[in-house]
């Protein structure tokens, strides 16, 4: 039940929110005798309240408003939210909390009583602000005066999404840069196999290509190396050979083949008791010349032959290819010679020329005279002339001469210096 705190009217209709005769807000009836604060339903049998006319209401109404319009309607509570309340609540309004009710006021002397606020304020119109004038309190209004009673306000998502902090996003910079240097890695490591394993090889292919050798005595072939740059050969003092000494000079009389293509003039003593292979330095040889000091009725002591190998014309030219010259020779000694080992290899002379060798040792084993050591050095030396033909100096040398006792000893004891010391390009 609703009571009008102003003319005392009161109303069953609970959802009547203002007084048709004064349009005074209106407060929840009481009792007389009841606790304060505490609000009774009471019946409408129990009042003598005559019946209101519908068309008696609405006049009272345009006449306590005298400009109102003629649509209005004193029961339609329902009211616009002016611009400035509306930016300054929630949009859902209507769902905002409840408010607490206040104690009962005591009627002030001193000036009207304002009415309690409500959720939004009106909005201005042409003819003045809608609402009920304020009012003086009553004697009758003996009651206290309840707040509006506001719905309480829903939290959507809207809201947490708004106030929800923004997580920063993390850079995918790091990780593109490791992938960058780990291709990298990657990249210069194939780069560095396969020049190891294939070009490398390639290379070396080109650079030097080795005859095969049907003896364990042959000539060394390199490839043919860029164009040499013609020298003049400088003059080398004479060799004063001994009285017993036969001097050795190369012809390409009865040569062929390979012998013939890379011949070369060259001269060199060797002693009288020396036997000359008659099988080197013909057709079909594998070497220009061969010279071997023998015990009877077939074994070696000292043995010295001759071979080529194309040169690039020069030391400095050659250079580069002397190594690859040596490994490979030595790798088909290895396939003729029992318990073949390379010894050492490096610069070396042969009477006044400089060249570059390599020795190497090995064993025959059960032989008539036991097991015989067997030491090596192969000496390649450049052309004098700027030709593309160099040549190979192969000595040999078994524990069956007995002033050598080690690899060190070939070409310096013996007789086999006489041969190295003598040694002589051109005829």
């Amino acid at each position: 039940m609703k009571r009008c705190p102003n003319c005392g009217s009161t109303y069953t209709n609970d959802l009547q929110k203002f007084c048709t005769k004064d349009g005074t807000p209106l407060v929840d009836a009481q009792i007389p005798g009841a606790g304060q604060g505490e609000t009774i339903r009471i019946d409408s049998a129990q009042l003598n309240v005559p019946p209101v006319d519908d068309e008696q209401t609405k006049a009272i109404s345009h006449d306590l408003v005298p400009n109102a319009p003629a649509d209005f309607d004193p029961y339609k509570t329902i009211m616009s939210p002016s611009p400035r309340t509306s930016t300054s609540l929630p949009r859902d309004t209507q769902d905002l909390p409840p408010l607490p009710v206040s104690q009962p006021l005591p009627p002030s002397p001193s000036g009207p009583i304002q009415p309690p606020p409500q959720s939004g304020s009106l909005p201005p119109s042409a003819s003045g602000p809608i609402g009920p004038p304020p009012v003086q309190p009553s004697a009758q209004s003996s009651g206290p005066i309840a707040p509006p009673q506001l719905p309480p306000q829903k939290f959507t998502p809207t809201h947490a999404a708004a106030t929800a902090p923004q997580l920063k996003k993390k850079s995918k910079l790091p990780l593109v840069l490791g992938i960058l240097v780990v291709l990298f890695v990657i990249v210069i490591g194939v780069a560095g196999a396969g020049y190891w394993f294939v070009v490398r090889p390639m290379m070396e292919k080109q650079r030097v290509v080795i005859n095969e050798i049907p003896s364990p005595t042959p000539t060394p072939i390199a490839k043919s190396s860029p164009e040499p740059t013609k020298q003049v050969a400088r003059e080398v003092p004479p060799y004063s050979p001994p009285l017993n000494a036969v001097q050795f000079v190369n012809s390409d009389e009865n040569l062929d083949g390979k012998l013939k293509e890379h011949y070369v003039d060259f001269s060199f003593y060797y002693p009288d008791t020396w036997e000359k292979d008659p099988k080197a330095g013909v057709a079909g040889a594998s070497n220009f010349a061969k010279v071997e000091r023998r015990l009877p009725p077939d074994f070696t002591q000292e043995n010295f032959a001759v071979g080529w190998y194309s040169s690039a014309g020069s030391e400095e030219g050659d250079r580069a290819v002397f190594h690859s010259l040596a490994e490979n020779l030595s790798a088909q000694f290895a396939k003729g010679f029992t318990d073949y080992k390379k010894v050492s290899e490096g610069p070396a002379k042969a009477g006044p020329y400089d060249g570059y060798e390599f020795r190497f040792q090995s064993t025959s084993r059960n032989t008539e005279r036991g097991d015989i050591t067997i030491w090596g050095r192969v000496i390649f030396l450049p052309p004098v002339d700027g030709g593309k033909n160099g040549v190979t100096l192969l000595m040999l040398a078994t524990s069956l001469a007995t002033e050598l006792k080690s690899v060190n000893d070939v070409g310096v004891k013996g007789e086999l210096p006489m041969m190295l010391e003598s040694f002589r390009f051109g005829k």
